[in-house]
């Protein structure tokens, strides 16, 4: 993959969209935590008040129709002219050809990367436009897949979680989960969540619109663009949404968050053996440490 020096300079060249910015705010630079809406720490956390911010999240993203301020509304559609089905050499999508062979012969299984019987599950918690997403993904998501997830000590579970929409105008973490999701229907999941981080827009400028969610969708190879779209707006996807919320909102309980501590945030990176009792990673918000995580993943798998 590109160098993190070279990926900036083609994120900040691309025409689709603008360069990711820095995460606001939280401990230390680049810590990336939910939105009010989603979790609450003001010197303690109580888990009753977290739970009733989830339920509210859900149930008001049960009533659709919010647009992203660009005439896009949670009711995803296809451009115009997009390709029945995608291709990574013929993409307009910055380092779409590498995103294939990074994921080239691996087993995918809707949200499950790599052997079903991997002693060790790496489960990560993104949210789409989250920048510290972004920059886990595009620069240690390949040296876990190479390491581990190839030579089988490995599988990692993708839980597309939306927690950073602000404003009732800006829906592109709820678009860009439901478009994640109806690619973890046709097990394109990760190559599609991929694409997407190495073109992702700006926060909160409503950039996930029609049109990059079609070209997206028309980089990853073998994907059809047409079904990702009906997929994404079916009741099938709804229902994935609030599972998700559901286990973020379980999880929350176990290991309650704080400004600096517990599951506070994307990316949220939990390990187990394999399929067993989920434990958090680090107790620490933003970009988890490579070496510390490659330890860990050690560990477990012997």
């Amino acid at each position: 993959m590109p160098s993190g020096k070279r990926a900036r300079q083609q994120r900040q060249a691309a025409a689709q969209a603008p360069p990711p910015v820095r995460s606001k705010g939280g401990a230390g630079a680049g810590a990336r935590q939910a939105s009010p809406k989603v979790l609450a720490a003001a010197g303690g956390v109580i888990v009753l008040v977290v739970v009733a911010i989830v339920l509210a999240v859900v149930l008001g993203k049960s009533s659709g129709g919010t647009s992203n301020g660009l005439g896009d509304s949670l009711t995803l559609k296809l451009q115009s002219g997009t390709p029945a089905v995608g291709n990574s050499s013929n993409s307009t999508m910055q380092n779409a050809t590498d995103v294939a062979k990074m994921f080239k012969g691996i087993p995918q299984d809707h949200f499950v990367l790599g052997s079903p019987s991997a002693p060790v599950t790496m489960t990560e918690f993104i949210d789409l436009q989250c920048p510290d997403c972004q920059n886990f993904e595009t620069t240690e998501l390949q040296p876990l897949i190479d390491k581990f997830v190839r030579t089988r000590k490995l599988k990692i579970r993708m839980e597309p979680w939306s927690i950073l929409d602000r404003t009732a105008d800006v829906t592109d973490s709820d678009r860009g989960q439901k478009a994640t999701i109806a690619a973890a229907a046709q097990n394109k999941a990760f190559q599609f969540a991929e694409l997407l981080y190495w073109n992702q827009g700006t926060e909160e400028t409503g950039w996930m619109i029609d049109g990059v969610i079609s070209q997206l969708a028309a980089g990853v190879d073998g994907l059809k663009p047409a079904q990702l779209i009906s997929d994404a707006n079916s009741p099938a996807t709804a229902a994935l949404v609030r599972q998700v919320d559901a286990t973020a909102t379980s999880l929350s309980q176990k290991f309650p968050p704080t400004a600096n501590s517990g599951f506070n945030g994307t990316p949220g990176i939990f390990l187990s053996k394999g399929n067993g009792p989920l434990v958090l990673f680090q107790d620490v918000a933003g970009v988890p440490n490579l070496a510390s995580l490659e330890s860990a993943i050690a560990a477990l798998a012997k």
